[in-house]
C-alpha cells in the first residue's frame, strides 16, 4: 500500500505524485495493458488492473489522506489516445470519480498552475502544453507549441533540448525499422543522451516519451541474432534490455523464458529473475538470484545492487553470517532460509539446465530434501561438513 513517505520521496525525486504512475510502477498495472488503453484497445483501464476492487478503493482513500497532509495541491489530468488523426479522451474508469482520483496530479503548491488574471502565464501554459504533447507522442504538436513557446520567451534555456527531443521523435516516427548495422549507435544513443535529456526536461512525464522509444528498439533486438560472447561484450544488444527499460515484464518474461543462452548470461538470469519477480513469481526469483551467484559468482553481486534490491536484505545477512566464504554458496544459504524453494525447481523454464552444480550447494540440496521428507539426515549431513562446513554450520544455526 501506499504510504506518505513514498508520496514525498516521489513528489521530492519527479515534482508531482500521480496514484496511476504509482500502480504502473508497482505492478498494480502492467505496462503493456497500460498501451493497449492508450491507443484505445480497451474502453477503461480499470477493469485490467492487478488489484481487487477493494484494494483499490483503499489505495485511492490512502494517496488523498497523505497528499493532503502533505499539503500537496490535486490538478486534473486528462489522458488521450495515442492513435488517429482526432485523439479522444480516455478513461481509467467508467466512475467518473475515481477516473479523477486515479489520474490526478499532485503538485507542491508553488509547483500548482496559477492562472491569475493580473499575470501573464503565457510561457507558462505554453511548455506545460509541450510537455503534455510529447508526453503524448503528438510530435507535430508538440513542434508548433515549442514555437509558441520560442514566441513568448526567445530566450528560454530549454528550448534546444526540447527541439533535440521533438528531432529524435520525428527520426524514430520516420524510421520505425532500425538497420542492423545502426543497432548499437541507436541504442547508445538513446541510453545515453535521449534518456537523461528526457528526465531532466519531461520529469516525470518521461515515461511514455521513453517507452515508444524502447519498444522501437526491442522489435530491432528481437529480430537480431546475438551470439554469447556479443551478448557478454555489450549487454545491451539484446532485446532483453529495451523490454526492461520500458518496463514490459509480461513480455520480458515470456521471451527471456524461452531464450536458449537464459542460463549461459549473468545479464539475461538477472533480467529473468527480475521479470519472475514483477511477475509476482518471488521464489522463482530467489532461486533464480541464486544460481546467478553460483555460475557468475564475480558479476552477480553488482548484478544484484541494480536488479535485485528486493533480496539486498538477505545478501547482507550472508555477509554478516561469515565473511570468509565464497560467494556461490549465496544459493546454499538462500536454501537454508527458505527450504520450501526447493520445491520450485521443477517450475523453471528449461529446469534441465538449471542444476545446481557446486557439491557443496549440492550436498545442502541432498539434506534439506531429507529434512523435509522426514527422513534421516546422518549421511547428508556428513557430506555437508565434508563439503563445507561454514554452510553446515549455518544450517544448524537456522
Amino acid at each position: 500500500m501506499v504510504n506518505i513517505s513514498t508520496i514525498d520521496q516521489t513528489v521530492s525525486e519527479q515534482g508531482q505524485f500521480c496514484l496511476l504512475d504509482w500502480l504502473l510502477q508497482n505492478n498494480g498495472i502492467a505496462y503493456a495493458v497500460y498501451e493497449d488503453w492508450r491507443y484505445g484497445r480497451m474502453a477503461n483501464l480499470e477493469s485490467a488492473m492487478a488489484i481487487t476492487d477493494d484494494e483499490l478503493q483503499a489505495l485511492m482513500e490512502q494517496a488523498q489522506k497523505y497528499c493532503q497532509q502533505l499539503k500537496l495541491v490535486a490538478h486534473p489530468q486528462e489522458y488521450f489516445c495515442w492513435s488517429g488523426e482526432q485523439r479522444h479522451a480516455l478513461h481509467i474508469s467508467a466512475n467518473q470519480t475515481r477516473h479523477q482520483q486515479l489520474g490526478q496530479r499532485w503538485l507542491p503548491p508553488q509547483d500548482a498552475p496559477q492562472l491569475d488574471l493580473f499575470m501573464d502565464n503565457s510561457a507558462t501554459i505554453a511548455e506545460n502544453t509541450l510537455l503534455a504533447l510529447l508526453a503524448d507522442r503528438r510530435v507535430t504538436q508538440a513542434q508548433t507549441a515549442l514555437r509558441q513557446l520560442a514566441q513568448f520567451n526567445t530566450a528560454h534555456p530549454k528550448l534546444g533540448g526540447y527541439q533535440d527531443l521533438i528531432n529524435y521523435a520525428l527520426h524514430a516516427a520516420e524510421s520505425p525499422e532500425v538497420p542492423q548495422d545502426a543497432l548499437l549507435a541507436e541504442v547508445l544513443g538513446l541510453d545515453h543522451e535521449v534518456v537523461p535529456l528526457a528526465k531532466e526536461l519531461l520529469g516525470a512525464q518521461q515515461r511514455d516519451f521513453l517507452a515508444a522509444a524502447w519498444r522501437r528498439l526491442a522489435a530491432a533486438l528481437s529480430a537480431s541474432a546475438v551470439d554469447l560472447p556479443s551478448l557478454e561484450a555489450e549487454p545491451r544488444l539484446h532485446y532483453s534490455y529495451a523490454l526492461q527499460q520500458i518496463p514490459d515484464w509480461a513480455a520480458l518474461h515470456q521471451q527471456l523464458s524461452g531464450d536458449a543462452n537464459l542460463y549461459q548470461s549473468p545479464h539475461l538470469l538477472a533480467r529473468f529473475a527480475q521479470a519472475c519477480w514483477h511477475h509476482q513469481q518471488t521464489g522463482l526469483s530467489v532461486w533464480l538470484w541464486g544460481l546467478l551467484f553460483e555460475r557468475f559468482s564475480s558479476a552477480a553481486e553488482t548484478l544484484l545492487a541494480t536488479h535485485g534490491r528486493y533480496l539486498l536484505p538477505q545478501w547482507d545477512n550472508f555477509l554478516d553470517f561469515d565473511q570468509d566464504w565464497p560467494t556461490d554458496y549465496f544459493l546454499g544459504f538462500l536454501l537454508i532460509q527458505q527450504p520450501g524453494l526447493i520445491h520450485l525447481y521443477q517450475q523453471l523454464p528449461r529446469a534441465e539446465l538449471a542444476l545446481i552444480q557446486l557439491p557443496a550447494n549440492q550436498a545442502l540440496y541432498a539434506l534439506i530434501t531429507a529434512r523435509l521428507a522426514n527422513a534421516d539426515e546422518k549421511s547428508q549431513r556428513e557430506m555437508l561438513q565434508r563439503q563445507s562446513p561454514a554452510l553446515l554450520r549455518c544450517y544448524l544455526a537456522k
